[in-house]
């Protein structure tokens, strides 16, 4: 196979601009992102690739190791930075891509990671040039016009996203029928009681009364038929009758999973329409250009896949790594505690340590959960992780008692969710250090 293929990541893209989340660096993993870029067929052999920040600004030094890690060149540009000077890594981006074009003429697939609409000019002239072009990007943040240029798109995981699903599928409504209640939901709240049931089986009855509800009412088959009911107005419906439903207590991290369950074996179907629109539509008359959710079984509250979704989403993030790679990680730390070091610096000095075998980006995700857990030391207060000195806690001088302090905050995440935590299942997850 030709190496032929040229992939440019948009960092600011990537993270929204200078002022991005604790949750958005912690969970940003260029290395998903490149395996979802390589299941397109469209891809040969990867020749260059290219990442454009400051990389100057220290909150970016956890993205070092993984970026060397993965072969990609960390391309300078000062205009992300605190001013926000829009645009420099875009023109820088596209200047380097058409430079590439007639210098190199066997790179002939070029992937843009980004959702920025200026790069549709860009698409357009490399296929003057006779390049595919990819695009890869969030589905709720990606320009249309680049979007229908690009020759393939490969939509990634936004993690503030899943950030802003997780926290809605845990808040309950109090929104009356006169406080910004869709109209249809004002009459079937009229017509559906209310349930205080804490039992699966009541609420997933009560869920289902609700959509056949949308099915029978006359106003709302014509909606469905049409162009499908947003799930949100859904979701307003049914926080109101089901006060407190939190979809992970049926084995669903989002709400969206929990409707593709409920659907199931109905004339009802969840459908995305492209970007980022969902709906609940009839089967018999999905609007086109859409696509149809996959009916999805029921979950076992107490697996690995539900705790580690959990633990995954929302605050304290804990995104665990395999019990071996956290017992190599914790007993490092423990016989060489960092003292007044930033996070990227901690994450390299690791990695050099055990040898390259535990990659960067699991050592990231471990060290949040260590944060998570509060066994640094971080100073100044009141700052991004990325901008503190990071010293291991003195009093942390076990990989047992590493396991015992995770486990506590692990527990404590996930009884923030489920009424108990099975303790088989979190020793999969956790195990106890021999």
């Amino acid at each position: 196979m030709k190496f032929n293929t040229v992939i440019f990541y948009d960092i600011e893209n990537l993270l929204k601009g200078y002022s991005f989340s604790q949750q958005m660096i912690a969970n940003l993993s260029l290395e998903e992102i490149l395996e979802s870029i390589r299941k397109t067929e469209k891809l040969g052999q990867i020749a260059v690739q290219r990442a454009y920040a400051n990389w100057s600004d220290s909150r970016l030094s956890v993205m070092r190791g993984e970026i060397n890690e993965l072969g990609i060149d960390p391309i300078q540009v000062f205009g992300f930075s605190r001013e926000q000077k829009k645009n420099a890594a875009d023109i820088q981006l596209a200047i380097d891509a058409i430079d590439l074009a007639h210098v190199r003429p066997s790179l002939e697939v070029f992937v843009i990671v980004s959702g920025d609409g200026g790069f549709a000019a860009l698409a357009k002239k490399l296929h003057e040039y006779g390049k595919t072009v990819i695009g890869c990007a969030y589905r709720n943040a990606t320009n249309k016009t680049f979007q229908a240029v690009c020759d393939d798109f490969v939509w990634i995981t936004d993690p503030d996203e899943e950030e802003h699903q997780y926290r809605a599928s845990f808040q309950t409504l109090t929104i009356k029928q006169s406080d910004g209640f869709d109209p249809r939901n004002s009459r079937l709240i009229n017509q559906v009681k209310r349930t205080t049931s804490s039992s699966s089986e009541d609420i997933v009855v009560k869920t289902k009364e609700i959509l056949n509800w949308y099915a029978s009412d006359r106003f709302c088959q014509s909606d469905l038929a049409r162009s499908g009911i947003y799930l949100s107005v859904i979701q307003q419906a049914i926080s109101y009758i089901i006060p407190g439903l939190q979809p992970i207590q049926l084995g669903f991290a989002r709400f969206i999973e929990y409707m593709q369950y409920v659907c199931q074996g109905s004339e009802l179907c969840i459908a995305r329409i492209p970007p980022s629109q969902v709906i609940l539509a009839l089967r018999s008359s999905v609007p086109k250009g859409s696509e149809v959710l996959p009916d999805l079984n029921s979950r076992e509250i107490h697996s690995v896949d539900t705790y580690r979704s959990i633990l995954a989403s929302g605050s304290p993030i804990y995104r665990l790594p395999s019990p071996e790679d956290l017992y190599a990680i914790s007993n490092w730390i423990v016989r060489n505690p960092v003292r007044q070091v930033d996070l990227g610096t901690a994450i390299e000095e690791i990695v050099t340590a055990l040898s390259g075998e535990i990659s960067s980006e699991i050592v990231k995700f471990t060290l949040f959960s260590f944060i998570s857990a509060e066994m640094f030391i971080r100073e100044p207060e009141g700052v991004h992780v990325s901008e503190q000195k990071l010293s291991f806690r003195d009093d942390i001088q076990s990989l047992e008692t590493v396991i015992r302090i995770l486990k506590t905050g692990v527990m404590q995440k996930i009884n923030t969710i489920l009424p108990s935590v099975n303790e088989e299942v979190l020793r999969q997850i956790l195990p106890d250090a021999s």
